[in-house]
């Protein structure tokens, strides 16, 4: 019986293993490079930047809001600027993209200083995956309700 449990935890350990290793190789293919922010504008469309408009939203403790951009061709870097300003509170963004990569999730601290607002370029050599991208934005840490634009 010990030698089965015993044989049953090493296939588990194995596949477990492999799991791992896939993650990282796909990891390692994600072609998005994420720095902090270097746009001002509410809509850059210049040098091939693209800023996803305004949309103002409120959200609360434990809800998920979501929210999409759809992007067209010829652009090499995406700018997310998350906004909320009271960073007493903490949300977490998580984008999706197109191309079926998960970016994040992203916190306060993701752009360099925690302010209330996590402003992020989203940078690929090859060009930005055309179509639609999502944004989750989820309120970690809020009291009461906050205001937020993204």
């Amino acid at each position: 019986m010990i030698k089965k449990i015993g044989l049953i935890l090493i296939v588990i350990m194995l596949f477990a293993g492999c799991a791992m290793a896939e993650e990282n190789k796909a990891k390692d293919k994600n072609p998005y490079k994420v720095t902090p922010s270097k746009a001002s504008n509410d809509d850059i469309q210049s040098d091939g930047i693209v800023q996803i408009k305004a949309v103002f939203d409120t959200i609360t403790q434990g809800e998920t809001n979501w929210h999409s951009k759809y992007v067209s061709s010829s652009i090499t870097t995406l700018d997310v600027d998350l906004n909320w300003g009271d960073s007493s509170d903490s949300l977490k963004l998580t984008i999706y993209t197109p191309d079926g990569y998960t970016l994040g999730p992203y916190y306060d601290s993701a752009d360099g200083s925690i302010n209330g607002r996590i402003d992020l370029d989203i940078k690929n050599s090859n060009g930005i995956a055309t179509g639609t991208w999502n944004y989750r934005v989820y309120g970690q840490s809020v009291s009461g309700t906050e205001t937020y634009t993204i």
